[in-house]
């Protein structure tokens, strides 16, 4: 019996109960719920979005003005951030964000992901149910995950 199935027998034994967390060994593990975070910004959207994480402190949000379902953070002194929706499921996977690749699960049969490097070159398609994930190159750590 692996070291980690016995020491959660032994705690399930004495009622303790531990959310699984998807590993390389076990993708289909549950995920569990994550807190998101909440930047200060001027919600300047209707409808809003769905989530702001993707956004940065002191932004002001709007929809893109020819294309519903995507919106825009901007801030002054920052390029825009777009922001596409959550058809990827991008925000189940924000916590990986600022850890190394291979803490990465493996992609969920079905899915579509995209990894590149920050100065790496990408096609410029949109596809919303495609999860990029950029990480730096010299040290592999995910530096952002977003849909499209």
């Amino acid at each position: 019996m692996r070291v980690a199935t016995f020491i959660l027998a032994l705690l399930s034994m004495a009622g303790i109960s531990v959310a699984c967390t998807p590993s390389r060994d076990n993708p289909d593990a549950a995920v569990p719920e994550i807190t998101l975070a909440e930047p200060e910004v001027v919600m300047a959207a209707v409808p809003p979005p769905p989530f702001t994480y993707w956004a940065s402190d002191g932004s002001t949000i709007r929809n893109h003005p020819r294309v519903d379902g995507v919106w825009i953070a901007a801030k002054e002194g920052e390029h825009e951030r777009y922001y596409f929706g959550d058809e990827c499921s991008a925000s189940r996977y924000q916590r990986f964000v600022g850890h190394r690749m291979d803490a990465l699960p493996r992609k969920p049969d079905g899915a579509e992901w995209r990894q590149a490097c920050t100065t790496c070159a990408v096609t410029s398609d949109l596809g919303r149910a495609r999860m990029n994930i950029v990480y730096d190159e010299d040290t592999r750590i995910i530096e952002r995950i977003a849909c499209g």
